[in-house]
């Protein structure tokens, strides 16, 4: 009986065996074909891999890989105020959407000294977008701020007080507002 197991076991045995490590080959394809299908359709970015997703940065350097939503004229100095949200959205996460193109668009009409402001919704679930997760550790339906030239992109920030300030518009407003005003001011 030792000399069966240790030649691996009798019939149903070596068949389990088999049909386990068919799985596990199968699905290392999968994995493989998907990650290979994700960065053909998607660019290249460059993230600090020893970070763990939901860890902050010490320093928010500006995120390389990620372009504009919006057309920018060559060295046109444009920040996009972001809302980043997933497929499944409860009443809290609309009204974030809301308050937040609120404080763009009654801060930010006229622009703000030499930046165009403007504010976008972007759904992190759909394909094109999901990178956006990775290029400004978003963990949670997030507001952003961030700064381009033209289509470079500059310093960002992420407004980690919007769900505190959920329950009182005015002061969520302001946040939004001030803090972009910080971002635009900085060199």
């Amino acid at each position: 009986m030792a000399d069966q197991c240790a030649r691996g076991g009798n019939g149903p045995e070596k068949a389990l065996k088999l049909a386990l490590l068919a799985f596990v080959i199968l699905s290392l394809g999968g994995v493989a074909y998907k990650i290979a299908a994700s960065s053909a359709r998607t660019p290249a970015v460059s993230v600090v891999e020893s970070a763990p997703l939901a860890a902050e940065p010490e320093s928010k350097a500006p995120v390389k890989a990620a372009k504009p939503l919006v057309k920018a004229a060559t060295e046109a100095k444009t920040a996009v105020v972001y809302y980043f949200y997933t497929n499944t959205r409860c009443s809290s996460c609309k009204t974030i959407e809301t308050y937040t193109r609120e404080a763009v668009e009654k801060n930010f009409t006229a622009g703000y000294k030499e930046w165009k402001v403007i504010f976008k919704s972007v759904n992190v679930e759909e394909e094109a977008d999901k990178h956006f997760v990775r290029d400004y550790w978003l963990n949670s339906k997030s507001v952003v701020v961030q700064k381009f030239s033209g289509e470079k992109a500059l310093k960002w920030a992420k407004l980690e007080k919007v769900w505190q300030l959920l329950g009182d518009k005015d002061a969520f407003v302001s946040y939004v507002a001030g803090e972009t005003h910080k971002l635009l001011d900085e060199k």
